[in-house]
């Protein structure tokens, strides 16, 4: 059996070119929460072992940067002894996408496994996505980076079904270690919502940026239809999935132990233009991130952003020697 999906793809007038990709199998019999409420936690997609021998190079990453960090110190746990980092614990400067412990964990089989169910097919594109270690810091020591911001990682634009998104999970992460925050409920409203918000909508129509911030006000718009914020709880070794069109943020932690995780989001690659996928190969040569979509991206990190200190490099402390089947999952040699 076979289905079909449709996939819009940037052009180079920044315009829109859509086709028909068959995939194969049936989709939805596999996570079928995806689909119905927008997010699912599948158990143990890297052995719970592994997975803490990558919380501690995590750690050791921080280290590495000598700023005073020591993870066996909790004293040493402040702002100012980490390279900076976004809201949520987000790290995506300092070119952390291409770390060797984050590619490891993006050529991880169970992972790649897990996103050929979902798409039907095993010739994906990986995202360049940073990684995340949230401390228990106090809330002054973080400021606004400490807020909550939901969102969606789509475009009002785009109506379907765009990508799928994914938090590899390191560390145990129960309701107060931070982490993913869901409004339960809001995924079947994506369309509804930008139908009757019209008067949000800019002069010159939504945005095509992958993303979309929700004025707090519109947010009893979600409340009074019965949705409601759930912390997304995982083991080591848990594989957190959700639909872009899901509204979210992540939340910093605040119990006594750290959030570790790193981002990982896959699609089929026979989506792609020729102009987009030698972009990503210029980002690997570079060490820039991007955004979520593996297809539809924009470029993060310290050189499209500016450095925030003198010392910040887009150089990553080790920087990844890719395997056969991460040089696919880049786009650098061909399926």
């Amino acid at each position: 059996m076979s289905s079909t999906t449709t996939i819009t793809t940037l052009t180079s007038t920044g315009g829109e070119s859509t086709g028909i990709l068959t995939l194969r199998g049936h989709q939805e019999d596999h996570f079928p929460e995806l689909k119905t409420r927008g997010w699912t936690v599948v158990k143990n997609v890297i052995p719970p072992l592994k997975a803490r021998e990558y919380e501690d190079r995590a750690y050791r990453w921080l280290e590495s940067f000598g700023k005073g960090f020591d993870k066996d110190d909790r004293s040493t746990w402040k702002p100012d002894n980490l390279p900076w980092f976004a809201k949520g614990g987000l790290f995506n400067r300092h070119g952390a996408a291409h770390e060797q412990w984050a590619w490891d964990i993006r050529s991880e089989e169970g992972i790649i496994d897990t996103f050929a169910k979902i798409w039907g097919t095993d010739e994906l594109l990986v995202s360049y996505d940073g990684v995340n270690v949230s401390f228990p810091f106090k809330n002054e020591d973080l400021g606004d980076r400490g807020e909550p911001w939901p969102h969606v990682d789509q475009s009002p634009n785009r109506t379907g079904k765009e990508c799928i998104q994914g938090i590899a999970n390191l560390a145990p992460n129960g309701p107060k270690d931070g982490g993913l925050m869901i409004l339960d409920g809001s995924f079947p409203l994506y369309n509804q919502y930008f139908e009757e918000h019209q008067h949000l909508k800019p002069s010159d129509g939504w945005d095509w940026r992958d993303s979309y911030s929700y004025p707090e006000e519109t947010l009893e718009w979600f409340y009074s239809k019965g949705c409601k914020w759930v912390k997304i709880e995982a083991g080591p070794g848990d594989l957190i999935l959700w639909d872009s069109r899901t509204l979210h943020y992540g939340a910093h932690a605040e119990g006594d132990r750290p959030r570790v995780a790193t981002y990982v989001c896959y699609k089929p690659a026979e989506g792609i233009s020729p102009e987009r996928m030698e972009l990503r190969k210029t980002a690997l040569e570079d060490y820039s991130g991007t955004s979520h979509d593996p297809i539809n991206f924009r470029l993060t990190g310290t050189n499209v952003a500016g450095p925030l200190s003198p010392d910040e490099k887009q150089l990553p402390k080790q920087p990844a020697v890719l395997s056969e089947r991460a040089k696919k999952l880049a786009g650098v040699v061909a399926y």
